[in-house]
């Protein structure tokens, strides 16, 4: 039994639970589908390098603010801020490339010096902006304060809301003759996904609003956020649990009372129910109300006009993401961490035809920025370029599993990398000389981690009628159900965090907000400060990480490590290909596949090629050293087939390969196998000290002459020659996120169809 259940760890959720736990001592279990927590804010890992997959800036954390305070609060201080550049924004069209300065009053004369003519209505203008603002944040407060003041605050609201719910685009076309200086000031609407003509004012003055004074990225990496929230939930005997799929909420007369939950931890998903007086749904109205609760009966009637509001202001626009890492920092570039609006014309709202040029490679407006340079990482360096997208677009690959999607899929997204790659070039001249990896997601991507339906990522659509409705807020018809995260409050990470803080301020009642507010204006607490200094030593906490001791080190190659960990209880569940995460400093964790598991005995192959704080960790870890661990996590398995089994595979890539041969020898099948393995010279070449291996293994070495019976080449080169046929063979491939794409684009173009990916 809980005190609170929280759906989903995106910023809203984990918010939520932290201030429960830390304010009043709850009890809180967050469940996370994800195999990573932190929602929209989690990032994700390619051979040493991170990507953030939803934050790429934010506003208004100076040291001293509210949100500041906010997050110092949960994160016990532990999580900080890199301050952007002045400039931080540029506004690239046609003929006129335009940085966003730092500061308000800088900006308006930035705009006056430009369009002169304009001067009036642009002064103006930022007048407006505020006040849309202020009228907003109210109405957000309505269901946070006391109820005493709600009246005032309706009162007020009532009397000033004609401008911020009017469309963006009626505003500026009522205030300014300019085409070109209407255009600049709607460049950000792919912070809020809706275009000018769809979107509330009131929407685009909050996001305005939120970076007047400049913007910050979190030291790091945005996945920092999750993980240092994470121990003050712990700390009151919480949890955060990864791969657990929420199927529905319990009801005990009309009232919330748990969930039941699919988790997919180990080798066969396993359906548990879980009990609390108090649930919070962080994954939206849509799901919350159309999917996790009936829409008949008496529950259905009480949350039929919630379902229809929603169905009527729909969820926006998805995107698609070229993640890429370079070869050295575009700081050789002349760029200094500031972000990118890049646009071929002027026209926001020219939606069908924007989109059919996206498909075609030729896409007219993008978001390109620098998150290596903005956590202050100078170890790799990435770059990541968007493009807002409709959904239906990829709907003809919607049943297909992800990451065997098919030639043609890979194709489409092939040459939407392309097209993003050359507009961003024309901002960033020689950017595409730098790229030595690339990957593209897509709106299917985005569902499939995030259930947003479609990957239309931000929530209920920010239109006219949003703010003109009644605000949804984190209170339900169902007793004992709050809502948190941007379809409760407001959407971006900010809105979805002040979702979060209007939920705990309603689960605690009356005096939830004065509560919560003296919690926070105290600052982080002790507590909070030694589980920051104990970290990756810190005791195992209660849930699904293990404390774990180095028991044994063998060094394979000079990169190349076998480590064996001893595990403070059993694993159950474990499918042969899972992986295992450690934790390698404080707050830091990193995906290792698990090359075996015996009894309460680990083990791994780790490369410490990377030189990040993984291979820091493992370089320097020697028997005795203590560290938790979370396992067993993933689905890349044995498919269960009677088809030839090609296994394909480059340094430590082997490591999940390993209990699958020991899964295949003991059924009988292992010696009609084959391995494919990758390494640059003889030396490097893992397998002769492995076992079990398949009968038939082939080493292909690249730098220097292959052995007899090996391959003198790179495993691509080897699969272009491979008899195989293609409906009767799976291939699995596991190794560098380069490798991987090389080999799925050989054998895609020979006409395999299962082909099975892993890509660290």
């Amino acid at each position: 039994m809980w005190d609170v259940i929280v759906i989903g760890s995106g910023i809203g959720g984990i918010t939520a639970a932290g201030l429960l736990a830390g304010v009043a001592g709850k009890r809180v279990l967050v469940l996370e589908k994800h195999s990573e927590p932190g929602g929209l804010t989690h990032a994700f890992r390619r051979d040493g390098a991170s990507w953030d997959v939803g934050l790429h800036y934010i506003g208004q954390v100076a040291p001293g603010s509210q949100p500041r305070a906010i997050l110092d609060y949960l994160s016990g201080g532990a999580l900080r801020w890199n301050r952007m550049p002045d400039d931080f924004e540029r506004f690239v069209y046609p003929g006129l490339d335009f940085a966003v300065p730092s500061e308000a009053k800088r900006f308006a004369q930035r705009l006056v010096e430009r369009f002169p003519d304009e001067a009036a209505a642009i002064h103006r203008y930022f007048r407006d902006v505020r006040a849309a603002e202020r009228w907003a944040i109210l109405g957000f407060a309505q269901r946070m304060v006391p109820r005493p003041v709600v009246p005032l605050l309706r009162a007020w609201r009532r009397l000033t809301g004609s401008t911020a719910t009017q469309t963006t685009k009626a505003y500026l076309e009522a205030h300014f003759r300019s085409p070109q200086l209407r255009a600049l000031l709607a460049t950000q609407w792919g912070d809020y996904g809706l275009p000018p003509s769809q979107s509330a004012f009131a929407i685009h003055a909050l996001i305005v609003a939120h970076y007047l004074d400049g913007a910050w990225f979190p030291e790091g990496g945005a996945g920092r956020i999750a993980r240092t929230f994470e121990p003050g939930i712990e700390r009151h005997g919480g949890a955060v649990r990864v791969c657990q799929e929420v199927e529905s909420i319990l009801l005990r007369d009309g009232r919330a009372v748990g969930v039941k939950v699919v988790d997919r931890r180990g080798a066969n998903p396993q359906r548990v129910t879980h009990l609390a007086p108090v649930v919070i749904s962080n994954v939206g109205v849509p799901i919350t109300f159309g999917r996790l609760l009936p829409t008949d009966g008496e529950v259905g009637a009480k949350t039929d006009a919630l379902r229809a509001l929603a169905g009527r202001l729909g969820n926006g626009h998805s995107a698609v993401t070229l993640y890429v890492r370079l070869k050295a920092s575009a700081s050789t570039l002349g760029v200094r961490g500031e972000n990118y609006w890049i646009n071929a014309d002027t026209d926001h709202d020219a939606l069908a035809d924007q989109g059919r040029r996206l498909l075609e490679g030729q896409p007219s407006h993008i978001y390109l920025s620098f998150p290596s340079l903005k956590s202050g990482d100078d170890r790799f360096h990435t770059a990541e370029i968007i493009a807002v997208a409709d959904t239906e677009a990829f709907d003809a690959w919607r049943d297909h599993p992800r990451g065997n999607r098919g030639a043609d899929y890979s194709a489409l997204k092939t040459r939407i990398g392309d097209g993003l790659l050359r507009l961003a070039e024309t901002a960033v001249p020689g950017l595409g000389a730098l790229v030595e990896y690339a990957e593209l997601s897509t709106p299917l991507t985005v569902e499939h981690y995030t259930s947003h339906p479609g990957g239309r990522f931000y929530g209920l659509a920010a239109t006219p009628e949003r703010f003109r409705s009644a605000p949804f807020g984190p209170a339900t018809p169902i007793p004992g159900l709050y809502l948190s995260g941007q379809d409760a409050v407001s959407l971006g990470i900010f809105g979805a965090m002040m979702g979060g803080f209007g939920a705990a301020c309603q689960v605690l009642g009356s005096r939830g907000y004065p509560m919560i507010r003296a919690a926070i204006a105290k600052g982080p607490s002790r507590a909070a400060d030694a589980q920051r200094a104990g970290g990756a030593m810190a005791p195992a906490a209660a849930g699904d990480k293990r404390r774990a001791v180095l028991v044994s080190k063998q060094r394979l190659t000079p990169t190349i490590w076998r480590l064996a960990f001893e595990l403070d209880r059993p694993v159950d569940g474990f499918a042969p290909g899972q992986f295992a995460r450690l934790e390698v400093a404080g707050y830091e964790w990193r995906d290792y596949s698990i090359a075996g598991l015996d009894g309460n005995t680990v083990h791994f192959l780790i490369s410490t090629r990377t030189g990040g704080l993984g291979s820091q960790f493992v370089a320097g870890a020697e028997p005795g050293t203590a560290t938790r661990i979370e396992l067993p996590l993933g689905h890349y398995t044995l498919a269960r087939s009677p088809r030839r089994k090609v296994f394909v595979a480059t340094g430590t890539g082997l490591a999940p390969f390993l209990p699958m041969f020991r899964q295949l020898q003991q059924d009988g099948g292992l010696d009609a196998c084959e391995l494919v393995f990758g390494c640059r010279t003889a030396a490097e070449d893992i397998t002769a000290g492995l076992t079990p291996l398949p009968a038939t293994v082939v080493a292909c070495v690249s730098r220097e002459r292959a052995r007899p019976g090996g391959f003198q080449g790179r495993v691509s080169a080897a699969l272009s020659s491979l008899a195989f046929d293609p409906a009767d063979t799976d291939f699995y491939v596991c190794g560098s996120a380069a490798m991987v794409a090389d080999c799925r684009a050989v054998l895609e173009a020979r006409g395999a169809s299962q082909i099975l990916v892993e890509a660290y």
